[in-house]
């Protein structure tokens, strides 16, 4: 087993700046902060601090906000926030929030929050395909959730919304109003919530004989200004979509702004469905159709698993949470 001495020799520093680094006090420059996280990572340190864990626990649990996310000026992360401190409270633990800094890499600092001993496990957010964080963290003996991650059946550490279910259920309901030219603006490949959702639209189409025009279908970013100019590619097609869903709120807001922009109007010209019901869903112009998540669901099932692995519980069976289609005006028959 590897030492706090071999850790600093191999990362060039002192004995001392191994122990600021790892419990987050002293004054350490961001270069040498991610040559000690390297070389606790290559050597596979583990601090004694996590071994007297494993006798008295902090009963706390880590999360470290997405980049992508405003903060909890984001109202999705928020409500997931405001259900995981909930639970989290109600079996005597408390939620530690952590922002990257400048320069800073979201997993680097989850590394540091694990190995800081403040934290008896973390809740991963915004998991993608070829995330390295969980095996990071399993690696180092340290337990952990992850949201996002509809996509693995039977992996009871992950947590996410039913979006193949969703994208049918949307999809069933274009199709039901007369819509067969259906256009999709999706999450980015990388994410795992992104292929589920793409399948759930593919099936349903295949199910009345139809199947996915790849004209019609656009990669987006997570941003409203995604969907701006994904709804833009897609209004410049040879023939433009008489329906579009978008995999979150966001998107369908900006390809709502796309339309206003070009003259057109959602619900009377083209239907568009979101996905999220965020607050501002059901007050833009027209309302938004949408696939309500619940958040606050999410973030509660992800801390009661997170304690569940800390006291070394039975984890519960793995599970997705449902979206509910909330049909607004947004949505309405093609135009003859």
């Amino acid at each position: 087993m590897a030492t706090i001495k071999q850790v600093a020799e191999r990362a060039g520093v002192s004995t001392a700046t191994v122990s600021y680094v790892l419990n987050g006090t002293g004054s350490v420059t961001a270069a040498t902060r991610r040559r000690v996280l390297e070389a606790v990572e290559a050597l596979s340190y583990q601090p004694n601090h996590a071994a007297r864990s494993l006798r008295t626990r902090s009963r706390t649990l880590g999360l470290v906000l997405p980049v992508s996310a405003a903060g909890l000026g984001d109202p999705a992360l928020a409500e997931l926030v405001a259900g995981a401190a909930e639970c989290a409270a109600g079996r005597g633990y408390y939620l530690l929030l952590a922002s990257v800094a400048s320069g800073q890499q979201e997993d680097e600092l989850e590394t540091r929050l694990a190995a800081s001993g403040r934290v008896d496990g973390i809740i991963l957010l915004d998991l993608r395909t070829d995330d390295e964080r969980p095996a990071r963290l399993a690696a180092a003996g340290v337990p952990f959730v992850g949201a996002g991650a509809s996509g693995r059946a039977g992996e009871a550490r992950l947590v996410g919304f039913a979006m193949y279910h969703g994208a049918v259920d949307a999809t069933r309901h274009l199709l039901a109003l007369g819509h067969r030219r259906i256009g999709m603006i999706a999450l980015p490949s990388d994410r795992l919530d992104s292929e589920p959702f793409y399948q759930g639209f593919a099936d349903a189409l295949g199910a009345v004989g139809l199947e996915p025009d790849p004209v019609l279908i656009v990669e987006a970013g997570t941003a409203e200004d995604d969907g701006i100019a994904a709804m833009q590619e897609l209004l410049a097609a040879p023939e433009r979509p008489s329906a579009v869903i978008a995999a979150s709120d966001a998107l369908a807001f900006g390809a709502m702004h796309a339309l206003r922009d070009a003259g057109l109007e959602a619900g009377r010209e083209l239907s568009i469905v979101g996905c999220g019901d965020l607050p501002l869903a059901a007050h833009s112009h027209p309302p938004l159709t949408t696939l309500r998540a619940p958040r606050r669901a999410l973030g509660a099932e992800l801390a009661r698993r997170l304690v569940a692995l800390v006291e070394r519980e039975p984890l519960p069976e793995p599970t997705t949470l449902a979206l509910q289609l909330i049909v607004r005006r947004s949505t309405a028959p093609p135009e003859r």
